[in-house]
């Protein structure tokens, strides 16, 4: 008997018949049990499919959810062991149509951040928005007022979940003025009638 921490793939199997040839009297796997996924072992309340059933019998029949939330989890609770980014409610909708990560969208973060470290991005009532791996370090946010401080992996939270906030802020508003008034196209890239100072202040970070 041996336990193994392993990755994704991992033939388990193949081990014991290696394991058999380097000690010379030939093995093989007769059983295999996973007793850890992720941050959670057999250990952490695991529940019955019948649990689940009879969970799903209380809430429907008699509108009872307190069985219902003792035998399914949050998803968040698989990321605890990650660090967090918390974001501002007017960033989150952004973020689930793919929108990058910037530091004036950022509410709070956790200290220890390293670049290209996975995280996990966060609202303010601890909902998970998406995985993201970390572009800025804790002490480079800290001094910083603008910029990418991650990259979306992938979205969790189903989109406008939070209402659509993005566009509504003082340079969004200028610039919808100014392709109003003919300073910029309709895409609102600058052309010839495009005052300077707009085009040496003003940054595109799509």
């Amino acid at each position: 008997i041996f336990w193994v921490s392993c990755e994704a793939g991992t033939y388990i199997r193949t081990l014991c018949v290696h394991l058999g040839l380097l000690l010379g009297v030939g093995g093989q796997m007769q059983e295999l049990r996973r007793v850890r996924s992720g941050v959670m072992s057999e250990k952490d309340h695991m529940v019955t499919m019948h649990d689940v059933l009879d969970a799903q019998w209380l809430y429907d029949n008699h509108k009872d959810e307190s069985y219902l939330r003792r035998v399914v989890y949050p998803l968040e609770k698989l990321l605890t062991s990650h660090k967090r980014l918390v974001m501002k409610d007017s960033a989150v909708n952004a973020i689930c149509y793919g929108a990058k990560i910037m530091l004036p969208g950022v509410l709070r973060y956790e200290d220890g951040i390293e670049v290209n470290q996975e995280i996990v991005v966060i609202t303010t009532k601890g909902e998970a928005i998406c995985m993201a791996i970390a572009l800025m370090t804790t002490a480079v946010i800290s001094t910083c007022d603008h910029g990418i401080v991650a990259k979306i992996k992938r979205v969790i939270m189903e989109r406008d979940t939070y209402p659509r906030k993005w566009g509504l802020g003082p340079k969004a508003s200028q610039k919808k003025l100014m392709i109003k008034q003919g300073l910029l196209d309709k895409h609102g890239k600058p052309t010839d009638s495009t005052p300077a100072t707009w085009k040496q202040e003003y940054v595109d970070y799509r």
